[in-house]
C-alpha cells in the first residue's frame, strides 16, 4: 500500500511540474486584404527605430511598418510604425501603449486633397509573433480619434511582415 501512495506522489508532482508550452499571443491567421486601389507593403526591420514622422533609423529594436497607398485619391496614404525588442520571438501592445504614443500612425494623409484633420491614435491592440527567420504574423486594429478621444476609424490589419534591410 505505501508503494502504491508513493507511485502516486511521485507521478502527481512530475505532471505537476510540466512546463506550460502554450504560447503567450494568440493570433488570427484569417489574413486582411488590402484595401481597393491600393499597393500595401508589410515590413520590420532589426537593429532600428523611428523618429517621430515614421522615418525607419538605426537602433537597438525591431520596427514594423505598414503603409497603404491609394493611387485613385492622389496617394493617399494610412500608415503606422512600432517597435519591439529584438529579443521578443512574440508581443502584445495594448491599447493604452497605443494611446500614450507607444505607435507612430497616421490615419490618411493625402497631398492634394483639401482635407486638414489629422486623427491620431487613441486605443486598440497589437499582437505579433514570428513565423521564421524572416517572417511575422501580425494582428493589429488601431483606433483613430480625435483629440477629445472620439473614435472615428479603425485600421484593421493581420498579414504577415516581411524583414527588410534598413533604408
Amino acid at each position: 500500500m505505501k508503494a502504491r501512495a508513493t507511485i502516486f506522489i511521485v507521478l502527481a508532482v512530475l505532471l505537476g511540474c510540466r512546463k506550460d508550452n502554450t504560447p503567450k499571443v494568440t493570433l488570427s491567421t484569417t489574413l486582411t486584404n488590402c484595401p481597393a486601389n491600393s499597393t500595401c507593403t508589410y515590413s520590420y526591420y532589426n537593429n532600428a527605430d523611428f523618429a517621430n514622422a515614421g522615418t525607419v533609423i538605426h537602433g537597438n529594436y525591431r520596427v514594423f511598418s505598414y503603409q497603404s497607398v491609394n493611387a485613385s485619391v492622389c496617394g493617399a496614404t494610412s500608415q503606422f510604425y512600432f517597435k519591439t525588442a529584438l529579443s521578443d520571438d512574440d508581443f502584445d501592445i495594448t491599447s493604452n501603449q497605443i494611446a500614450s504614443g507607444d505607435v507612430f500612425a497616421n490615419d490618411f494623409t493625402c497631398p492634394c486633397c483639401e482635407i486638414d484633420v489629422l486623427f491620431k491614435p487613441i486605443g486598440g491592440e497589437i499582437k505579433g509573433k514570428r513565423t521564421d527567420d524572416t517572417h511575422w504574423l501580425v494582428n493589429a486594429s488601431i483606433v483613430f480619434g480625435t483629440s477629445a478621444m472620439n473614435p472615428v476609424d479603425t485600421v484593421v490589419v493581420n498579414q504577415y511582415f516581411t524583414k527588410e534591410p534598413l533604408p
